[in-house]
């Protein structure tokens, strides 16, 4: 979690189907929206905060590197993102 990252990266951000929602046992994901990454991390970190499996289900996927798939990390970036000036 060390690496440099462009909070201005355009993402997209995926969110896992709920249980009761996947047919046939498959873990569905679902892309809500593409943005930067900067407004991905805020909108799960905050316009999430009501609904603990959304954000516990959230994937960020980055054309620069792997996807974001942990809640830790994407907690840690939003973090960081809040001291890092916006561009």
């Amino acid at each position: 979690m060390t690496a440099a990252h462009d909070f201005d990266e355009m993402v997209d951000l995926l969110a896992l189907s709920r249980p009761f929602e996947r047919s046939a046992g498959m873990n569905m994901a679902c892309k809500i929206a593409t943005l930067p990454l900067r407004e991905a991390i805020t909108l799960v970190v905050e316009d999430w905060a009501d609904d603990k499996f959304r954000q516990l289900s959230a994937v960020i996927v980055r054309q620069s590197a792997p996807a974001i798939r942990s809640f830790d990390e994407i907690r840690y970036l939003y973090e960081k993102a809040e001291i890092a000036p916006a561009t």
